[in-house]
């Protein structure tokens, strides 16, 4: 498996790469725990991905998958927020600024995500090369872009 995981870690070749991610992991949690609201998934969403983010720092490039992953789940947590604070007109200025800085610092955990998806199926299921393969990844992909997408609708 540890070949694998070196695989997977491909696009960390710049050396400064895994605190660069490691930051914005950082930063993405604290300031999804800042959304204001009652605590609930994001908080603990944001716990695992600041475990991803201290693991990375320490040298353990398994932080990495962890990282990847609860950024996708903190994103769906707070883009709806975002999405929320725009569209109404209340007081929500905290909500917004907190939920779009989450939101920004987690693109990079979502294409970190992307390129690291197809290694980590093959680490999990086995050889790659299944004739099904690309066409899921494909679906995957557009089945996340209409989940990110389909918030902003009413305001189409």
């Amino acid at each position: 498996m540890g070949q694998h995981l070196a695989d997977t870690t491909r696009i960390l070749r710049w050396r400064y790469a895994n605190l660069v991610f490691a930051l914005l992991a950082f930063l993405s949690a604290g300031s999804a725990m800042a959304i204001p609201g009652p605590a609930g998934d994001i908080t603990g969403f944001s716990s695992v991905l600041i475990v991803g983010a201290l693991a990375l720092l320490a040298g353990h490039h398994w932080g990495i998958l962890v990282i990847a992953a609860s950024e996708v789940l903190v994103l769906g947590k707070a883009w709806p927020i975002v999405i929320d604070a725009i569209t109404s007109s209340g007081d929500s200025h905290v909500a917004l600024a907190a939920g779009l800085t989450s939101t920004l610092c987690a693109l990079p955990g979502l294409l970190l995500f992307a390129v690291t998806l197809p290694f980590t199926v093959e680490v999990v299921i086995g050889e790659k090369g299944s004739a099904a393969q690309r066409p899921g990844e494909l679906l995957s992909l557009c089945a996340a872009c209409f989940w990110l997408l389909s918030p902003l609708a009413p305001l189409l």
